[in-house]
């Protein structure tokens, strides 16, 4: 999973990545000229994974990975433009992070603190970005067509020509009813508008009460509904956060209720991540380890025997499957296998949430 940080200078996206990868990155380094985005990979906690590694004590427990990107600041109308838009593109999902906090030492990039305005202007400049892609495409194809005929590249055309008018009104492409066959067609283009987005909004100590309901803070935002299809509004409080996060565990809780912070972001974030991006996990118990993974939801037995290693989806013969919460009630896979919990299943199997695999395949 690659989630990538972005959004306007002075919005504390830093903060924020500090906080989700557990890292100490110097806030203030983009002020001071670094360009190079910062990168961390994280593990995703899964209770479920504990659980089934404690049957197993001797092998190693693996989370799946998230991989955090933080960019620098971008620059009011110049998504298109940025330098930074292939991380943009390469990301699972973005994380705009938006000001709402007030501090004399850091004045907002903009003149002013409006986190509606942000936002949607934000959002209209990921959709003009996807348009410039999508005009240079079509051009491109209505060029090759002229000499010569191409079945696939005139889908391609049809399809691009019957997004752009929503491009051009300013609607994102995750908003539109795209079959799957659609989908899986532009999917090489990345387009940003399609892509899970989460609004993270970065708030002043007095709405800490609102983190739970962000949403409750921009009623101006339930009509134009960033928190529609592929969309969500999230907040933090940067300040405060950080502080917590530099106390020592025990103490934390004290601090938290002091404030009236029922959460933080890190395990708030990382419980939902794979929701947000609407992946699944699946869990195997190879020799030396116990681990977990992520696919798309929907995806075969041979596409999460691809994600581990493509040899096994090229040698793919069978998938041993059992339920997460069948294999602890037995307690092993053995177990499971003598009480004739362990499915037999072929490639096209789609796989759910929680389950243990064994891919069986020939070398």
């Amino acid at each position: 999973m690659n989630i990538t940080l972005f959004g306007y200078p002075k919005t504390g996206k830093t903060t924020l990545f500090n906080l989700l990868a557990g890292s100490h990155v110097e806030v203030h380094a983009y002020d001071d000229g670094k360009r190079e985005p910062n990168v961390r990979t994280v593990p995703v906690p899964d209770p479920r994974l504990d659980r089934i590694a404690a049957a197993y004590p001797g092998k190693k427990k693996i989370a799946a990975a998230m991989d955090l990107t933080d960019l620098v600041g971008i620059s009011f109308g110049e998504v298109k433009a940025s330098l930074f838009l292939g991380h943009l593109r390469k990301a699972d999902g973005l994380v705009h992070v938006v000001r709402n906090f007030a501090d004399p030492d850091i004045p907002p990039a903009r003149g002013r603190i409006d986190p509606v305005a942000d936002i949607r202007s934000m959002e209209e400049e990921l959709v003009l970005a996807d348009l410039v892609l999508a005009d240079g495409r079509i051009e491109r194809l209505e060029r090759d067509l002229k000499k010569m005929k191409d079945p696939e590249g005139e889908k391609e055309r049809e399809l691009l020509l019957r997004l752009r008018p929503a491009l051009e009104s300013g609607r994102g492409l995750r908003d539109l009813p795209l079959a799957a066959a659609e989908e899986k067609l532009i999917r090489s283009f990345a387009f940003l508008s399609l892509k899970p987005l989460v609004h993270f909004v970065n708030i002043d100590e007095k709405d800490i009460p609102s983190v739970r309901r962000p949403e409750a803070l921009f009623p101006a935002l339930a009509v134009p509904a960033p928190s529609g299809p592929g969309r969500r509004i999230m907040a933090f409080c940067g300040r405060i956060e950080s502080d917590i996060a530099e106390l020592e565990p025990g103490d934390r809780e004290a601090f938290m209720a002091e404030y009236g912070l029922a959460g933080l972001s890190a395990p708030l974030f990382a419980a939902g991540a794979a929701a947000f991006l609407d992946r699944l996990s699946f869990f195997t118990v190879g020799k030396d380890e116990v681990r977990a993974w992520t696919v798309k939801k929907g995806a075969s037995a041979l596409e999460a025997a691809g994600a581990i290693h493509t040899d096994i989806a090229r040698g793919f013969v069978r998938a041993e499957v059992v339920a997460a919460g069948e294999l602890l009630r037995h307690g092993t896979l053995q177990q499971a296998k003598e009480a004739g919990a362990i499915r037999l299943e072929g490639k096209d199997y789609i796989v759910e949430d929680g389950d243990v695999i064994y891919f069986r395949f020939a070398p």
